[in-house]
């Protein structure tokens, strides 16, 4: 097991893989500033973690982003992990779906993550040292029916990591684009909740099989994360043959529509 860093700055962290993340990289000595918009889950992930400080910020608000990394590195010391994992979904087949909830998606899920990495790369890479840490999801690679904006938001973050790590090859940097299947986590709830179709019947994976795969993907080198049976396979099917995919998600999404 890697040593943990430092300083960790951990978004998303009032709930599923943002919370698992901030209380492992707490329980590992780190000393984790805990971001997210949900005061109620923010207070659950830091109740009785002495390691940990927690910050509400909305990650789609550029300021209040570069406010809260300034906060953060005064009050703790500089960043050496980021793990940005806040994000939203909001199911719906695209014309049906109202402009404001595409523009929310792209601002969270794509934008967020260019402001939270924006924020806290140029320290890093003036220390030459650090990991970023950023949530996709498998779906920016197989977009599906009724996840059209968060798929585009997803694979948005996927090419932001992309050039982002060859940008900054041999700064000390190093980067993690997470990309896992359906997971078992209250969004994955709201989901379903909201769109029983969506995810065609899917189970989602344990939290703590994608939290397990950052670490060992950041010793390897592997900039794309890809956790759970048989997610690797799905990437490379979408990659060389798409049509193939395309019949998997007809046969999963219609049977649940």
């Amino acid at each position: 097991m890697p040593p943990a860093p430092a300083v960790a700055l951990v978004t998303g962290a009032g709930s599923g893989m943002g919370q698992l993340a901030a209380r492992r990289l707490a329980a590992a000595g780190a000393s984790v500033a805990a971001v997210d918009v949900n005061d109620k889950g923010l207070a659950a992930t830091v109740g009785r973690a002495p390691t940990m400080r927690s910050w509400t910020c909305d990650v789609s608000d550029a300021d209040a982003v570069e406010r809260v990394v300034k906060e953060v590195e005064s009050a703790l010391g500089p960043i050496d992990r980021l793990v940005h994992a806040a994000g939203i979904c909001l199911p719906s087949l695209l014309a049906e779906q109202p402009v404001d909830e595409i523009d929310r998606t792209i601002a969270v899920n794509f934008l967020g993550t260019a402001y939270m990495v924006k924020a806290v790369l140029p320290g890093m890479l003036d220390r030459r040292r650090g990991d970023v840490v950023a949530f996709a999801s498998l779906a920016g690679w197989l977009p599906s029916p009724r996840l059209g904006a968060y798929s585009a938001s997803k694979h948005a973050v996927v090419a932001f990591m992309e050039v982002l790590a060859y940008e900054n090859r041999g700064s000390g940097v190093r980067f993690a684009c997470v990309c896992p299947p359906v997971v078992d986590t209250p969004m994955v709830a709201g989901i379903q909740a909201r769109d029983d179709a969506a995810l065609g019947g899917q189970r989602g994976i344990d939290p703590s099989v994608v939290v397990d795969a950052i670490d060992t993907s950041l010793e390897a080198g592997e900039l794309f994360v890809l956790p759970g049976k048989g997610t690797k396979t799905a990437w490379r099917t979408r990659r060389f043959a798409p049509a193939l995919i395309w019949r998997q998600i007809e046969r999963a999404t219609s049977r649940r529509a």
